[in-house]
């Protein structure tokens, strides 16, 4: 008995310096490895395509961007009073997992019960997910008082978040009103599961290219509605980058002034 409960505790120690390492080599690379995940995510499709393995590995692709979204969440900067800070973070933990286990559900029933109205309630799922994901990234960036790799990171992590998010909210409208988009200058609704594989990532496609401004032209809105969350979509890319870049200069200016003014101090200090 004492020596299973040597063996039991060893593997516990085990298991928690591990724990312990991982922690501590991806907390200072964090939003470095979520831009990773993003990337990953919207790279899979194209590479691997609708057929075979295709929806498998996209739907791992997004657990694993969603749970390096999470990791950031709780293990974001406190600045401030501390519990009240702590009791943030633990509420912000609470609404992202209670978001996040519904959709990761609705990924796994998907593979095995491709249903039109499962294929609805993953939408809204995901949706009211990614908005919460970007809304807390964005925070965390506007947060920030120095610039560094991981502010990069994180910069364009909210940008590629806001055209996922646009693109899952597109989704939505195309299962709310079936000929919102014209593809390819002729309607495609949305018959069956085999077309819900195949619209998922164009309509992410569309997004990414009307956040950027591109405009192809291959894809077109048809419905008011569509045509009003474009426009929205593609004024909030260009403001997103005015804002962020000012942001960014603000914070290399303020950044550079402070290491001046120390570096004249400390000067003064070796003179007297």
């Amino acid at each position: 008995m004492p020596s299973e409960r040597t063996h039991l505790t060893a593997q516990d120690s085990v298991l928690r310096n591990l724990r312990d390492a991982i922690h501590d080599y991806f907390l200072p690379h964090r939003h470095t490895a979520l831009l990773v995940a993003i990337v990953t995510a919207l790279a899979v499709r194209p590479l691997l395509g609708d057929t075979g393995a295709g929806p498998l590995v996209f739907s791992i692709a997004l657990l694993v961007l969603v749970l390096a979204s999470l990791y950031i969440i709780q293990t974001g900067e406190l600045v401030g009073e501390r519990k009240t800070l702590h009791g943030e973070r633990r509420r912000l933990t609470i609404i992202g997992w209670a978001l996040a286990l519904p959709a990761l559900v609705e990924r796994l029933a998907i593979i095995f019960v491709p249903d039109p109205t499962l294929y609805l309630t993953g939408a809204i799922c995901w949706l009211l997910l990614f908005v919460f994901i970007t809304w807390n990234q964005l925070r965390a960036v506007l947060r920030q008082k120095k610039i560094s790799r991981e502010t990069i990171s994180a910069s364009i992590s909210i940008y590629l978040l806001l055209g996922l998010t646009w693109g899952l909210f597109y989704i939505l409208l195309n299962h709310v009103q079936p000929h919102a988009f014209s593809f390819a200058g002729s309607p495609m609704p949305m018959s069956g599961p085999s077309s819900e594989q195949e619209t998922y990532p164009v309509l992410i496609y569309f997004s990414l290219t009307t956040l950027s401004t591109i405009g192809f032209g291959d894809i077109v809105p048809m419905t008011l509605q569509a045509r009003y969350a474009a426009v929205a979509e593609g004024i909030t890319g260009q403001f997103y980058l005015a804002i962020l870049v000012a942001r960014l200069v603000g914070m290399q200016m303020s950044q550079s002034a402070s290491q001046q003014v120390e570096s004249t101090t400390h000067d003064q200090g070796l003179r007297e």
